[in-house]
């Protein structure tokens, strides 16, 4: 059934022979088992402490002691709100799980003379290291690394009296706490120089946003990720997967090839614990493979300074109808990390637009393995944009909602873990999807959550995506799901005359299973 399919394997060309995964282990140190029970004082706590909460990486941990002691100690808990990376919500997770004591005893709110003997060095900080130096608000730190960015490297320390907000109150602060080193050769953006996907030699791979000249309007702050650690994989001290969806809108070659697209497209998958990426509107297989040789071997920055494993990635995608191989012809396909032991099993296209022309895909039906957890994902996308776009006709395009075909399949898989997912063109309480609620398929996110984004990163309207979750697929779902909005913007991706760009006006949103 339906048309043949292409891999993806590293190392070699593309394959059609099936793929053969194997499984990498980790361990990890359990502090918790050597700290014992009891709630953790944050005012006294070390990185190692503060890494048995939950959520909290070493990163995170790192920002916390560093605004503990800019701010010399917590008065309260809900001050943990205040650290960049913590926020209302994670706080509310670790509220059960902290305590504030006497700040006056602790051994890690170091004295300013004592910062001073560890100095950060300005031309290779962090953000994250930059907002923990006393006297540093979250806007001086982004002004110091936006003057970094476009005016290059500080050859001296007073130069920082040049960035805004730093007064003369604050720069004998400041000149205290820093060093200036030589500026760090970083695998910066080697296709904005014509030097393919290869890594460039270290003598030339430094250069600001200045000699790229990107017409940065004056005051024009560079997006900054947020601060984020791994995700450890674990729910309510069960293992879990991550299983994601992601209209990437004209994914092409060409779309590919730019820097700021493939480093909001690997970093949105680590960030959130992604490990299996369902994606609709490929058009060209090689922009699948840009994106797996980007975090197999990185060539931006944001890639390569990722902490955590970046994994070993692999995708499946269907091949172009006979006779369109040449054309632009939009299809769907699965992107998964296989180096976490999840495996696919069998992928199949699902024909269900017989005698239908036109640039859209047929569905894609996979099978994957992890752990005793078995499921299919049937990965859609039902409805174009606009007819105007398709070039069909708008009786047509609307022709492609009809689920009907669909049933067989469903009626088939009806005892099985299914996830139905991708671009479905209108809110999940349409009536057009009275066939899925009939096979006990429910939505995963409510209707009234948008999952669309404006031009310039703001909340478009409408819930024109969703993943629709098998009674069975239920029974492992740990209610947990996320419509993903911050950091798929990027300095390098064109917004029209400007820059600034998103990857795509459609959201990626995931949720979330337990691995019997």
């Amino acid at each position: 059934m339906g048309q043949s399919l292409s891999c993806y394997n590293p190392g070699r060309k593309t394959s059609r022979r099936p793929l053969k995964n194997r499984r990498q282990l980790s361990a990890a140190c359990n502090f918790a088992d050597l700290l014992g029970p009891g709630r953790v004082d944050l005012n006294r706590a070390s990185e190692e402490q503060l890494m048995t909460l939950h959520g909290v990486g070493r990163t995170l941990a790192r920002d916390i002691v560093a605004y503990r002691t800019r701010i010399r100690g917590f008065r309260k808990v809900e001050d943990l709100a205040l650290v960049t990376g913590v926020g209302a919500a994670r706080m509310a997770q670790m509220k059960s799980e902290v305590f504030v004591g006497e700040p006056g005893s602790s051994p890690n709110l170091f004295s300013l003379d004592l910062l001073s003997s560890t100095r950060v060095d300005i031309n290779r900080a962090s953000l994250g290291q930059i907002q923990g130096l006393a006297g540093v608000t979250e806007e001086v730190a982004q002004g110091i690394l936006f003057h970094r960015t476009t005016q290059g490297p500080f050859r001296r320390a007073e130069e920082l009296g040049n960035v805004k907000g730093v007064d003369s109150a604050l720069l004998p602060r400041l000149l205290l706490q820093i060093t200036v080193g030589c500026p760090r050769l970083a695998s910066t953006y080697p296709d904005l120089r014509s030097e393919g996907l290869g890594r460039p030699n270290a003598a030339s791979s430094f250069h600001s946003l200045r000699e790229v000249d990107m017409g940065l309007p004056p005051g024009w702050v560079v997006p900054v990720r947020p601060l984020s650690q791994p995700f450890s994989g674990v729910h309510n001290g069960r293992p879990v997967l991550r299983v994601a969806s992601w209209n990437l809108r004209e994914f092409g070659t060409e779309k590919a090839q730019n820097p700021g697209v493939r480093e909001v497209i690997c970093r949105t998958l680590l960030e959130n614990g992604i490990q299996l990426l369902a994606v609709q509107e490929v058009l060209q297989e090689e922009a699948l493979e840009k994106v797996c040789l980007e975090l197999e071997k990185p060539s931006t920055v944001g890639v390569h300074e990722w902490p955590g494993d970046r994994g070993n990635w692999r995708y499946v995608l269907m091949d172009a109808p006979p006779g369109q191989e040449t054309q632009e012809v939009e299809r769907v396909a699965f992107l998964w990390d296989c180096s976490s032991g999840l495996e696919l099993l069998q992928a199949v296209t699902v024909e269900t637009q017989r005698g239908v022309s036109g640039p859209h895909s047929q569905p894609l039906l996979g099978s994957f393995k992890m752990g005793a957890l078995e499921f299919s994902l049937m990965n859609l996308h039902l409805r174009p944009d606009s007819p105007a776009r398709t070039g069909q006709p708008a009786e047509a395009s609307l022709d492609l909602l009809k689920l009907e075909p669909l049933k067989p399949f469903l009626q088939d898989l009806f005892e099985k873990a299914l996830l139905t997912l991708g671009h479905l063109g209108l809110s999940p309480d349409a009536s057009e999807f009275a066939v899925l609620r009939e096979q006990q398929l429910e939505p995963l996110v409510p209707a009234d959550y948008s999952t669309e984004l404006t031009g310039r990163g703001g909340e478009g309207e409408g819930s024109l995506q969703n993943i629709w979750a098998s009674h069975t697929a239920r029974d492992s779902y740990t209610g947990r799901w996320g419509v993903i909005r911050l950091g798929l913007s990027s300095p390098w991706i064109p917004d029209g005359w400007s820059w600034g760009g998103i990857v795509s006006t459609h959201c990626p949103l995931w949720v979330e299973l337990y691995m019997k």
